[in-house]
């Protein structure tokens, strides 16, 4: 059973976009409204904010179904998420007032909202960790809507970290990027930039990571997101 896949929709769920959370805008605390409302004054106009994310693999290979030539794409993903949630919304909710904030400008930190419904607690290797799927899940869309969704509440669950005694992601990591207790940014992107780099294309700490390996990322679908990642640090590394 999943927990986060609160919304009995067959359009999100069926394309692996099986993470979903509903929040009474009105109920959000003060500072992360504010933050909405200065970057996004139209929110006010709504009644809920709906985070829409994917766990494990499903949503990679539907994405690779629809999407020809992933690799090739400019956005892939987020297109194809655009779609797919448009989709829901006209279909499922054809008569309701919404907004799609996220892919988009930036609005509200997706992981604050994550926090707020216990999807995500921090992780040595900065990548948000939870106890179903680990790290192995993202944020894929943000949508204002005035719809009447049962609001979601928090999961209450401990970060799997705390428990964690023997740190494998520390001690896999090629950099020793995490041995300080605080991440080393520098190190780690030292390192990806090497020609010889064991991480170029993955990470091998979030790998080393034991919770929910049954959800891990097939290779391919690590190789794509890390590889653009490196594109983007050989760029900044060339300013």
């Amino acid at each position: 059973m999943n927990p986060y896949q609160t919304l009995n929709s067959p359009i999100l769920n069926d394309v692996g976009l099986n993470c979903h959370a509903v929040f009474a805008i009105a109920d959000l605390s003060e500072e992360v409204k504010t933050i909405l409302f200065e970057r996004c004054p139209q929110a006010k106009n709504y009644q809920q904010l709906i985070l829409i994310g994917h766990a494990g693999t499903q949503f990679w290979q539907s994405l690779n179904q629809h999407v020809t030539d992933v690799a090739t794409q400019a956005h892939p993903i987020d297109t194809f998420t655009i779609a797919t949630v448009q989709q829901f919304l006209q279909i499922e909710h054809p008569s309701v007032s919404c907004e799609i904030l996220y892919p988009g400008a930036y609005t509200v930190n997706l992981q604050d909202l994550g926090k707020l419904v216990g999807w995500h607690h921090s992780s040595p290797f900065m990548v948000g960790v939870n106890t179903h799927f680990g790290s192995w899940f993202a944020y894929r869309a943000l949508v204002l809507a005035n719809t009447n969704l049962p609001i979601t509440a928090p999961i209450p669950n401990a970060s799997p970290c705390d428990s964690c005694e023997d740190s494998p992601c520390i001690h896999a990591c090629p950099p020793r990027a995490l041995d300080e207790g605080k991440f080393n940014l520098k190190a780690c992107l030292d390192y990806r930039l090497q020609e010889d780099s064991a991480c170029k294309n993955t990470c091998l700490a979030r790998r080393a990571c034991p919770v929910a390996s049954e959800h891990r990322y097939t290779d391919q679908q690590m190789q794509f997101h890390y590889g653009r990642s490196m594109k983007m640090i050989e760029i900044y590394a060339e300013k």
